[in-house]
């Protein structure tokens, strides 16, 4: 039997034993003071102790430096010390899977999805239409006004490789896309952190159907079961994200200094010269 231990700091944090609830926290910069309690409170929860976890599944994103950067180091800490398996998971496929599943269909009949996160429902708050393809846009907030981003078809193959843009470029790239295919008997459902902020641009997507701030990690134990899925899933096919490797997409803002001027014969200005 597996203890998988979720790991993902893409959006906030979320952590927790696979089967069981887990802990999420909102707030990305509590990233420190808050991961390592949280995830010595889930495997407690769980009823194990650290030395029974023997697979763990972190999130490389993609997200922002910092955040992602803490996740990663604390995954690969704890698979280390436990000699456990280490998968990735990239933070955009998950949904696509959650959609697949029906998973996010029953979240919405259950009430177990806040209805504020819920900005577009067509029909009877399921999806489009069953008789027609659903593709699943998949977001995952960038900021300076920009997502990460994905665009899979019903079966969870990827047609618009990840990539961080505006959302109305975002927009413009798949309405091209879907375009191009021909076909009408489809309809678009915009997934992820960033949905609301940017739904109004999301209207604009051709058939759009379902828009709504959630992502697969947000349904709680079913959540982390779809998130070791798709983890699984990926390592089969060999995907890079089978290396734990962080998924940034824009350059981190810090960089290299410039060398020091030299001021007034300053050793230390004279030393970096010399070098």
């Amino acid at each position: 039997m597996s203890n998988t231990l979720i790991i993902d700091t893409s959006f906030g944090s979320t952590v927790g034993i696979v089967g069981h609830e887990p802990i999420v926290e909102t707030d990305s910069r509590t990233h420190v003071e808050r991961l390592q309690v949280n995830i010595a409170k889930v495997v407690e929860n769980a009823g194990l102790k650290p030395s029974d976890i023997n697979r763990v599944v972190v999130g490389v994103g993609p997200a922002p430096f910092t955040g992602l950067r803490a996740g990663l180091v604390a995954a690969k800490a704890i698979a280390f010390a436990n000699n456990a398996q280490i998968l990735g998971c990239d933070s955009l496929l998950p949904q696509s899977l959650m959609m697949r599943s029906g998973a996010f269909k029953e979240a919405v009949k259950n009430g177990s999805i806040e209805k504020n996160l819920l900005l577009n429902l067509p029909d009877s708050a399921d999806s489009c239409d069953s008789n027609i393809r659903n593709y699943v846009l998949s977001l995952n907030d960038a900021r300076r006004r920009q997502v990460y981003m994905s665009l899979y078809d019903d079966e969870g193959n990827t047609l618009i490789d990840m990539d961080i843009d505006y959302p109305q470029n975002v927009v413009s790239r798949v309405n091209e896309y879907l375009a191009s295919v021909n076909d009408e008997n489809y309809c678009v459902d915009v997934l992820g952190h960033g949905a609301k902020k940017y739904a109004e641009d999301w209207r604009n997507i051709a058939r759009v159907g379902v828009i709504a701030e959630v992502s697969a990690l947000d349904l709680g134990v079913k959540g982390l079961q779809i998130f070791e899925q798709c983890s699984l899933e990926c390592a089969n096919k060999d995907e890079h994200v089978k290396a734990v490797e962080p998924l940034y997409l824009r350059r981190p803002d810090v960089s290299v200094p410039n060398p020091l001027k030299h001021v007034l014969g300053s050793g230390e200005a004279n030393r970096a010269k010399e070098k």
